[in-house]
């Protein structure tokens, strides 16, 4: 049985807005210091909490090509973190760009076409324990069929 206790110290920010007329971004990034502040079965003191990276970052760019049509492109940064509060395992940190296309089809309906993972890179985004660790997806092609009624 576990026992013991975490704190977490940090910040969050978070920002969006227009660039310009056609060209809308939204981002953010924060910082985490997780780490177990009285012992516990599986951790000392001062350890590390697992799955919780130090720093994190993501931006969206979308930028409107004409009435309703557009293109996104966005990056996703997240750094290392252990896999368990033993810090035995280290996940690397990752920078993934993802990019999507807008276009309208009639009044009503829009196609949408998501590629996550565009250089199609390796990253691990979590994990259960320090062997069972879960890989990011590799590209992706997602395409999609907005309706409104």
């Amino acid at each position: 049985m576990q026992t013991g206790s975490q704190r977490t110290n940090g910040y969050e920010l978070g920002v969006n807005g227009r660039a310009a007329s056609a060209w809308t971004i939204a981002g953010g990034c924060a910082y985490q210091d997780a780490f177990v502040t009285s012992a516990t079965t599986t951790a000392a003191a001062g350890a590390q909490v697992g799955q919780v990276p130090h720093h994190t970052f993501s931006l969206w760019n979308l930028y409107h090509v004409r009435l309703r049509a557009g293109i996104g492109l966005g990056i996703v940064y997240r750094s290392d973190m252990f896999a368990a509060v033993d810090n035995m395992v280290t996940l690397p940190g990752y920078t993934r760009v993802d990019a999507a296309v807008y276009l309208p089809l009639s009044m009503r309906m829009r196609l949408q076409a998501n590629v996550e993972n565009v250089f199609d890179r390796r990253y691990y985004v979590n994990a259960d324990s320090n062997t069972n660790i879960s890989p990011g997806t590799p590209r992706a092609l997602r395409v999609g069929l907005t309706a409104t009624f």
